[in-house]
């Protein structure tokens, strides 16, 4: 049997096994037994709520008060019966209601309004049904859950009774001791680790909790230690992770002082190495680079967390562990994935995107990826990880990276990813004048015997980028195949390309008016295609396609500014 079918269903046989493995432990954990057994004890009060660093929305708050709750793209009216008594719309609707991430938004209430929803709302979750059931108790619900009860619960508990007071408290302390035996079982990756933040945050703002707090920083230290690479992005490769997480950990990070505790030195670091990683990501208009799953950005986000940034230095050029690339040249910003996928148990959100890249000059994004749909759009995600929906090379309409399901044909969302490139040579010359990117990935040899080699030159000085991609056999001559090649540079929607000169080059306009031009020495045309990093949807934009002519092996290609002064 064969390489390609023996390693991946292998792979693919203990990733389904450790899954269900996780599912069993996790409806153990919800008998009768293990319920009784994690509330035990009772703390006597709340002495902390952690700092939310996540903005409210007054607009949003109104809409809960008067009974509308709109999640995941899906929207119901409710007259006075609770969100969770009823259907809910989607699965994507109930995961956002039951992780009570939009409860602070009720804070931006004026009067008593807010706060008097926000409490009916937490009391209709504790006396429900719900509370018990696995789809309420799946842990990464459970945590941000957990997360948000104890950062609103000054607003929650403000003008309760002692009933009340007791109830909540009483749930905020189950779900940390069934969290710290769950979480550990839960989904590999960003999931885990905020398990963990999770409990030993509530650890930290309960009394009477010393007993939950050892443990939860054993867990803490060592999904640090595993999870945040040597350079600070994530073991997931996913630029959003590292949003999520700092917005979490910065607060964790304040907890420990506001206890007087010393908080443990892999925090610490872990933080220290992932804020920069901030900088390094981000492009000319301040929007991340659309790689293994980041989507829109969330400016207000970024900003809050670049004001812990001390450093506010130049973002570093190299992050080998995570696999990237950054080039900076005269405004002009280049950034690049040159690593290959990350490890099975982590990459249910990972792009097949080995050497695409993204472009931005003028404070304006021209060349990205498609980048990560937002949530309640599912039916586009499988699209926008294939290698078609990157600004790179693909062969034959396969992707570069093998997924679950034995097919690197579109339709893989949600899958991990079994293979994909093993070998991702980087090599990086730096003059006065330019830099030079020279990289390779494997990612075709076993299907179509190719390897792809990418040259990536930006100019110092007006900030030009010029490319060569060249298509070759193991031994590194020449690839003689048969398979169709194709170059895709996804153009972002807020700039219009057309045809000049002949079809020899095409002007592309930047919204502020500024023209660059695009030239290469094999034909190449304009197509359509999707930005899928938007809130609002998928957004209708063109590319830029070249197809490796006959007997070729090699396309070069340019981005030059129309008036270089």
């Amino acid at each position: 049997m064969s390489r390609g079918t023996l390693g991946p269903k292998l792979r693919l046989s203990m990733h389904a096994a450790g899954e269900s493995g996780r599912a069993l432990l996790t409806r153990l954990y919800l008998s009768p037994f293990m319920r009784w057994r994690f509330g035990r004890g009772e703390p006597e009060k709340l002495v902390l709520a952690p700092q939310d660093l996540r903005a409210s929305d007054p607009t949003r708050a109104a809409e809960f008060i008067s009974g509308r709750y709109t999640f995941a793209g899906k929207t119901i009216v409710l007259n006075e019966v609770s969100p969770f008594a009823v259907a809910p719309p989607s699965p994507a609707w109930r995961e956002t209601l039951l992780g009570f991430t939009w409860l602070r938004h009720l804070r931006s209430a004026d009067g008593v309004a807010g706060k008097q929803a926000a409490r009916r709302l937490v009391s209709d979750f504790v006396r429900s049904n719900l509370r018990f059931q696995p789809e309420a108790l799946d842990p990464l619900l459970t945590a941000r859950r957990l997360l948000s009860w104890v950062s609103m619960a000054p607003m929650v508990l403000d003008g309760a009774d002692r009933g009340f007071y007791k109830a909540f408290i009483r749930a905020v302390a189950w779900q940390a001791s069934y969290l710290l035996h769950a979480g550990r079982n839960t989904t590999d990756g960003m999931p885990r680790l905020l398990c963990a933040v999770a409990v030993m945050q509530v650890s930290l703002c309960l009394t009477d909790k010393v007993s939950l707090r050892r443990p939860a920083q054993r867990w803490l230290v060592s999904e640090l230690n595993r999870q945040i690479l040597s350079d600070g992005i994530h073991i997931s490769r996913n630029p959003q992770a590292n949003i999520e997480l700092l917005l979490d950990l910065l607060p964790l990070r304040q907890s420990f002082a506001a206890r007087n505790a010393v908080a443990p030195p892999e925090l610490l670091g872990a933080i220290d190495r992932m804020m920069p990683m901030l900088r390094f990501f981000r492009h000319a208009d301040g929007a991340f680079g659309a790689f293994n799953g980041m989507g829109y950005t969330q400016s207000h986000l970024i900003a809050t967390l670049l004001a812990y940034d001390d450093a506010r230095g130049k973002p570093v050029q190299n992050a080998p562990h995570g696999g990237y690339q950054r080039v900076e040249g005269h405004g002009a910003v280049l950034l690049v994935d040159t690593g290959t996928p990350p490890p099975i148990n982590v990459s249910q959100e990972a792009h097949a995107g080995t050497l695409s890249f993204e472009f931005s000059a003028d404070n304006f994004r021209i060349v990205v990826n498609c980048g990560a749909p937002a949530p309640g759009r599912e039916n586009w995600r499988h699209l926008a990880r294939s290698t078609g929906a990157h600004s790179t090379a693909i062969v034959n309409d396969a992707s570069s990276s093998h997924f679950a399901g034995g097919t690197r044909k579109p339709g893989m969302g949600g899958r991990a990813i079994l293979s994909g490139p093993k070998n991702v040579p980087v090599q990086r010359e730096t003059l006065p004048t330019a830099v030079t990117l020279t990289a390779s990935h494997d990612g075709y040899r076993h299907d179509f015997g190719l390897i792809h080699k990418r040259e990536l030159t930006l100019s110092q000085i007006t900030g030009a980028l010029e490319g060569r991609d060249s298509f070759l056999d193991h031994g590194g001559a020449p690839w003689r195949g048969k398979q169709p090649v194709l170059l895709r540079f996804h153009l972002h929607p807020a700039v219009a390309a057309r045809p000049a000169n002949g079809d020899t080059q095409i002007v592309i306009t930047l919204p502020n008016g500024k023209e660059w031009l695009f030239l290469a020495d094999v034909p190449f045309t304009l197509a359509e295609t999707a930005h899928l990093a938007n809130p609002e949807g998928p957004r209708r934009s063109v590319q830029i396609v070249m197809a490796l002519p006959d007997g070729e092996h090699t396309m070069s290609w340019a981005f030059l500014p129309a008036d270089p002064v």
